[in-house]
């Protein structure tokens, strides 16, 4: 019975740790990871740092989460992983030098071969089945510790696209990025016609944190270098642009526009599902704001309709990603997307100034 149980609980850890290191979408159904991550680590941390009112102080805390729970995690599975070999060294104890006769006892011989320690005197094996077992563990332990390693080369490789794209997003729409900032910015430079390789851009960037972050579960808590955004707030603002944009000219034909509205509102439900998060209903913004954005719509060239029908259509196209933004937001402890900021131009205004001779 013993040695049954320690196999079973082997095989459990081991089930886990292929989850968390081999980038696939699976089921996370009695999976120790996803379960630790979300609903043992992050809950207190989360209480912790909401009572620090500095941003730059509280990101800075929130930054030590996904490498501390990385450390956690590493520790409970070489815990587990020496429990289940030392109920089995238990189970064969009488094949021992003295013999295994304890739990302790198991666990200490289990850790020794787990850790790579090596061979003690305390316990030496006699038979050669046990001498295999000692093997197994030891080439276990050295494989945890190799697949972890890899885990995090793993995650360093999801997070740099994701940041990449983070920091061109906020180059354009301020920090944080607002939509209209966006827009906004590019009819500065006289070069929307460069929006929609823009938003095709987010499209291909949407669906790569899709797949990346449902396949590592940690992913979604590593936070960005600068304390006011983040990945989710960038997400917000790109669609926040795409609504303003399609609201303004709903004839606008401009398919990668509507293909990152699809994906982006995806992610959001996804993670929402995922997170098993509450919605609440989300206040519209107001018709006096939504006029100054407008008015700001209506300056950068982006207008062929009325204001009313603008209004009507950006609050129906929002409708269907602002409740999962704010608690996905809210739930992660990073910015919201700010619906205005004020933009600035890429450089001041240069004169044509002949030389002199």
């Amino acid at each position: 019975m013993l040695f049954l149980l320690g196999l079973a609980l082997m095989l459990f850890v081991l089930r886990d740790v292929f989850h968390s290191v081999v980038p696939r979408v699976m089921n996370t159904r009695f999976c120790i990871a996803p379960f630790l991550v979300r609903r043992v680590f992050w809950p207190p941390f989360l209480a912790v740092t909401s009572r620090i009112s500095s941003p730059a102080w509280k990101a800075e805390v929130l930054g030590l989460f996904a490498p501390s729970a990385l450390l956690m995690l590493l520790l409970i599975w070489i815990c587990l992983i020496t429990t289940a070999f030392g109920l089995i060294a238990l189970s064969l104890g009488s094949h021992y030098s003295p013999p295994v006769n304890s739990l302790w006892g198991g666990f200490y011989v289990a850790a020794t071969s787990v850790l790579t320690i090596g061979n003690t005197s305390d316990f030496a094996p006699r038979t050669a089945s046990v001498k295999f077992l000692m093997l197994g563990g030891a080439l276990l332990g050295m494989l945890l510790t190799a697949s972890v390693i890899s885990l995090m080369f793993g995650l360093i490789s999801a997070i740099q696209p994701r940041e990449t794209l983070v920091s061109v997003i906020s180059n354009l729409g301020g920090s944080p990025p607002s939509g209209i900032a966006i827009l906004e910015t590019y009819s500065i430079s006289r070069e929307r016609e460069l929006l929609p390789a823009f938003f095709d851009e987010c499209h291909h960037w949407c669906a790569d944190v899709l797949e990346t972050h449902r396949a590592f579960p940690i992913l979604p808590h590593f936070c960005s270098n600068d304390c006011s955004t983040s990945w989710l707030t960038a997400l917000g603002a790109v669609l926040d642009s795409i609504a303003l944009m399609l609201s303004a000219d709903p004839n606008k034909d401009c398919l990668s526009a509507r293909m990152t509205y699809q994906m982006g509102c995806k992610l959001m439900t996804e993670f929402v599902a995922i997170f098993n998060l509450t919605l609440s209903e989300q206040q519209e913004i107001s018709d006096d704001d939504f006029h100054q954005l407008y008015l700001r719509l209506q300056s950068a060239g982006y207008v062929a309709n009325s204001e009313e029908a603008t209004r009507a259509n950006f609050r129906l196209l929002r409708r269907a990603y602002l409740s999962a933004h704010h608690a996905l937001c809210e739930y992660l402890a990073v910015p919201a997307t700010p619906l205005t900021n004020e933009t600035r131009p890429l450089l001041p205004v240069l004169t044509n100034c002949p030389l002199s001779e």
